[in-house]
């Protein structure tokens, strides 16, 4: 579990494909602990596990052909930025909000626009994640944790603050480029509680 707050930015240095896996290799500035292998990371917010044997500058994970067709790690270009998050520790405070690194769809920025030191996006998704949102709820956007300023159609902006735009890939996003996204997990929970699927509520009557 993540909590939406990038610790840091990588850059992919490698792409490797096995058969119909991919093993992407990440650089970044040197981490006081390096990742373990098995260890959970949030890249652009997606829950991966760390692989082969990473150091405090490198480290890789493996994506399986699920995760790179629903999400925008497999069109990732070589030298490409990407948020990084380690998975929270039990007793840490969470600055963001509760972000599982499931991504449920991915968006496309329509709209850019510069307010002062501040970036207003606005993102068109998809209903797998449009049904779980609410004004002035929470969002991961590659992984980012946001509060959504405005709610319309198939379209939700959030405003990207100027430490945000400095820490995170979100500063350089331009229009039609696409980010991943995941709904408030917390909202997801209770849709299914409150309306559960009508096949899952077969099976249990």
């Amino acid at each position: 579990m993540f909590s939406g707050i990038i610790e840091r930015q990588a850059r992919l240095v490698k792409k490797k494909r096995r058969g119909k896996h991919l093993t992407l290799t990440f650089q970044t500035i040197a981490m006081e602990r390096p990742l373990k292998r098995g260890e959970s990371v949030s890249i652009n917010g997606v829950c991966l596990t760390a692989a082969g044997r990473p150091n405090r500058n490198r480290f890789s994970v493996e994506i399986v052909p699920e995760t790179f067709e629903q999400t925008t790690l497999g069109r990732l270009r070589h030298g490409e930025k990407v948020n990084l998050e380690r998975s929270l520790k039990w007793g840490e405070r969470i600055g963001g909000h509760f972000v599982l690194g499931h991504v449920d769809g991915v968006g496309q920025i329509v709209q850019r626009r510069v307010h002062g030191k501040s970036i207003a996006l606005q993102i068109d998704a998809p209903w797998s994640v449009l049904q779980h949102l609410v004004p002035k709820g929470s969002i991961a956007i590659d992984g980012v944790s946001f509060t959504l300023q405005k709610l319309s159609g198939r379209r939700f902006t959030v405003a990207v603050v100027p430490h945000t735009a400095r820490n995170t890939t979100l500063g350089e996003k331009k229009q039609r480029e696409l980010v991943n996204l995941e709904a408030d997990v917390i909202a997801k929970h209770l849709a299914r509680l409150i309306d559960p699927p009508r096949s899952y509520a077969a099976e249990l009557t």
